[in-house]
């Protein structure tokens, strides 16, 4: 049996394919530089899902391998790390379907992976499914502390590529503005860190609102919403805790999990098509949120939670109905709830099982692109620092 690659060798082999594949994109006009110099949600996903897809292209073999890009190893099934063992395997379901795909079919395919409009229509479904698969993947990587502090340096280098010809001077040449998310710090929780777990429960708190007028009320109410959530999660969510007690490595992807489960859960009950319902913050503070109440820059996200509170409540609904059709027919074992599969998937990540409900894919992706996108608005970011070391509190307490 081969010997395991080392995570650092998947890591630093990956990043030269995310860079090649950033400058293939915007070599082939997928992104340009404007795209790459803000690297939203949307590139921040397109870079390592576009690194997939051209992995996907160059694999060799059954089960397929892929050669690192200065030739030293290949990623086999029986060398690959157990820390990317679930996420390869997925992967290398997508390789033959991909290198199946006609050149309109790959041209779609990278389109939907930059969240560009396709040029098929209709859509063919393996295309959107194997898009979905390569997102999924690419949303937990981007989980890992190790691609965060290293992919302003792939986007930076795409940048610096000279495919096409520069007018600009190197003093105004573009520059890429993604900034990984607060670090985790490990040790006691301090005395602020304990304040900030009695924050997390006591919604009506002076410092909320003090917050509030200062960042904008309808994105600290929401925000708030959201941490009061977070907490709950994090402590009757066993698995999160598994997690944190595996080390600071972890944490990261223990954090973004928690806050996955906390936008669902608040997407389930606090949620409808007339916007979000806010925890109390005092005398005055709005019983809802709609789209009107909130900054132009800031409904893409209200209008995300709206979708997929929708999408999560038709899922129940459905588990609901056919929990009642089977006990009305007398079956012994009922169904698992696919909800209970969407819990598990945005714990667990991508690959876990061999075959996964689609709505339930598309789903727990949403709710990952969700995650993602309110830890790059600035008053998320700066209570995320603090968020994470309530982490440590309750672990710790």
């Amino acid at each position: 049996m081969s010997t395991q690659l080392s995570d650092e060798q998947i890591i630093a082999a990956f990043h030269v394919f995310c860079r090649d594949a950033l400058a293939q994109a915007r070599a082939e006009g997928l992104l340009d530089d404007g795209d790459l110099e803000q690297a939203d949600v949307d590139v921040q996903v397109a870079g390592p899902a576009l690194a997939l897809f051209f992995a996907a292209l160059g694999a060799r073999g059954s089960p397929p391998s892929i050669s690192s890009p200065d030739a030293a190893f290949s990623l086999t099934t029986d060398n690959c790390p157990d820390t990317f063992r679930n996420a390869f395997s997925l992967w290398q379901r997508t390789v033959e379907p991909v290198q199946g795909f006609s050149s309109t079919a790959r041209h779609d395919l990278a389109l939907l992976l930059c969240e560009k409009e396709v040029k098929s229509s209709p859509l063919r479904l393996d295309v959107a499914r194997i898009a979905a698969d390569l997102k999924g993947i690419a949303l937990e990587i981007l989980q890992r502390r190790s691609f965060q502090m290293r992919f302003r340096h792939d986007l930076q280098a795409a940048l610096d590529t000279s495919i096409r010809p520069r007018t600009s001077t190197d003093s105004d040449r573009p520059h890429a503005a993604y900034e990984p998310p607060p670090m985790y710090y490990e040790g006691e929780p301090t005395p602020d860190t304990k304040r900030a777990h009695a924050h997390l429960a006591q919604h009506d708190a002076p410092e909320a609102n003090a917050d509030a007028a200062a960042d904008g009320e309808g994105l600290a109410l929401i925000r708030e919403t959201l941490y009061a959530a977070l907490g709950d999660v994090m402590v009757e969510t066993p698995a999160i805790l598994s997690m944190l007690a595996r080390g600071a490595d972890y944490a990261p992807q223990a954090f973004f999990a928690s806050t996955a489960l906390a936008i669902l859960d608040v997407a389930l009950t606090r949620v409808d098509e007339h916007g979000v319902r806010p925890v109390h913050m005092g005398h005055g503070s709005p019983t809802r949120i709609g789209l009107r109440d909130t900054p132009p820059y800031l409904r893409p996200l209200l209008g995300g939670l709206v979708e997929l509170s929708q999408a999560s409540r038709a899922l129940q609904d459905e588990d609901d109905a056919r929990a009642v059709r089977e006990a009305t027919e007398g079956v012994e074992q009922l169904t698992p709830p696919r909800l209970d599969q969407l819990r598990e998937r945005l714990v667990q990540g991508v690959g876990a099982t061999e075959e996964e409900d689609v709505q339930v894919q598309a789903i727990a992706n949403g709710v990952n692109q969700l995650a993602l996108g309110m830890s790059s608005l600035p008053a998320f970011r700066e209570r995320q620092a603090q968020a994470l070391q309530v982490l440590v509190a309750i672990t710790a307490m």
